[in-house]
């Protein structure tokens, strides 16, 4: 792969506008080029591959050295324990950059990818990624900041475990999901989270999925949580902020 230097194609998939900041990580804004800011062309650099749900796109161990956009779909970021136990570290969105970006040559992969529904991912060797970010210091500045914004998120969840007792963890959690991943509930006045499951929600917060069912079970009988079948509904906000700013 070589041509870092090519002119720019025409707005679509092959073109992507530079990285943006969110509470989860990192962001890429795919399809859309704003006026005025530095354009990357990646045609010919991505390799495009849907994967089904509950499939591996990379594993613990690997020492493949490739950087990932999901382009449609979610992906959890998971790892994985002594005795195989595996745990839900973070729940991507389209438009989310994933792999580790910078690790040291000789080292493997330290967490799992794996879809969660049906997932298209876009692909591009490390190198070729990081010859983008030599050749342009504002996208390194962007990527620098998305580092940035994803450490003060790992902070946060940090000091909750340190100073937030898991109700308060769980509604913390709960809202930066529906920032995330929140879709309008067709019924009106709610938000729905698709494909979250309590056991993501219980790993996310450090606790049980049998305590954190509980906890559901108890903001659903005061108003605060819903559900239609299997899909959890939030429906009051408001609430889950006033539970979220409690500690200990």
């Amino acid at each position: 792969m070589h041509g870092f230097n090519r002119p720019l194609g025409p707005i679509g998939s092959n073109v992507v506008a530079p990285l943006q900041t969110t509470s989860s990580g990192m962001m890429v804004t795919a399809n859309k080029i704003v006026p005025g800011q530095e354009s990357i062309d990646f045609k010919g650099y991505f390799k495009v591959e849907s994967f089904p749900h509950n499939s591996v796109i990379y594993r613990y161990g690997d020492t493949t050295d490739r950087v990932y956009l999901l382009k449609s779909g979610r992906v959890r970021l998971m790892r994985v324990g002594k005795n195989g136990t595996r745990s839900v570290v973070s729940i991507l969105r389209p438009g989310e950059i994933f792999g580790e970006v910078f690790r040291p040559e000789g080292t493997t992969i330290e967490e799992m990818a794996i879809a969660s529904g049906e997932a298209e991912v876009w692909s591009i060797e490390g190198r070729d990624f990081r010859a983008q970010l030599e050749a342009r210091p504002a996208l390194a500045l962007d990527v620098v900041r998305a580092y940035a914004e994803r450490v003060r998120a790992l902070r946060k969840r940090v000091l909750g475990l340190t100073f937030k007792e898991v109700p308060a963890r769980l509604a913390d959690t709960l809202l930066t999901l529906v920032e995330a991943h929140g879709e309008r509930c067709p019924h009106g006045g709610e938000t729905d989270l698709r494909g979250i499951t309590q056991q993501d929600l219980a790993d996310l917060v450090g606790a049980s999925r049998s305590f954190v069912s509980t906890l559901i079970n108890e903001m659903k009988r005061d108003g605060v949580l819903g559900n239609v079948g299997r899909i959890l509904c939030v429906r009051d906000q408001k609430a889950l902020r006033k539970i979220a700013g409690k500690e200990k």
